[in-house]
C-alpha cells in the first residue's frame, strides 16, 4: 500500500490551521481556560530572544499579562501555515498579525510562529509556542463605529 505524503501534509496543515484559529480566538477573547485546554501539560513557550519557559503556568502568564492590558478589541490573524511531521511532533511555521485597537492608538504587530504541536487524544495541542515579533506599527486610534452600506 502506498503512503501519500502530500495528503498527510495537507491534513497536518489543516489540523494545525484549526489549532491556530482556536488559539487566536482564545487570545483575542482572553479565554485562559481555552488556552489551557489546547496546551500539553509540559508546554514550553519562547518569546523572541527570551529564554524558553516551561509549564502551563508560564504559558498562561503571557496571556494573563496580555489580558491585563485591557485592550478593547484585539484580532489575531494567522496565515501561511506549514506543518511537517517530526517523529511524534508536528513542527509548524506560520505568519501572524495582531491588531490591537486601543483607546488612544492602534497597534499592528507582525511576526512568525515556529511552533511544535503534538497529538493528544486525537487533537493537536500546543507543545512549544515560539513567538517572534518582527515589527510593530503604531497608528492613530481607530473609529469605534461603522456605518454599513446598503439598505438599513
Amino acid at each position: 500500500m502506498s503512503h501519500d505524503t502530500t495528503t498527510d501534509l495537507g491534513v497536518l496543515g489543516a489540523q494545525s490551521a484549526r489549532l491556530y484559529y482556536r488559539y487566536a480566538r482564545a487570545v483575542d477573547e482572553g479565554d485562559l481556560d481555552a488556552l489551557r485546554a489546547m496546551a500539553t501539560d509540559d508546554i514550553q513557550i519562547t518569546r523572541g530572544d527570551h529564554p524558553t519557559e516551561d509549564g502551563v503556568e508560564a504559558f498562561l502568564d503571557v496571556y494573563r499579562a496580555h489580558n491585563a492590558l485591557e485592550i478593547p478589541v484585539c484580532k489575531h490573524v494567522v496565515t501561511n501555515v506549514l506543518a511537517e511531521r517530526d517523529g511524534d511532533d508536528v513542527v509548524t511555521h506560520a505568519y501572524f498579525e495582531a491588531t490591537m485597537l486601543e483607546e488612544g492608538r492602534t497597534r499592528v504587530v507582525i511576526g512568525v510562529y515556529d511552533d511544535v504541536h503534538r497529538e493528544v487524544d486525537g487533537e493537536l495541542r500546543l507543545a512549544h509556542k515560539k513567538i517572534r515579533v518582527q515589527r510593530q506599527l503604531v497608528l492613530p486610534a481607530a473609529e469605534g463605529s461603522y456605518a454599513h452600506v446598503g439598505k438599513g
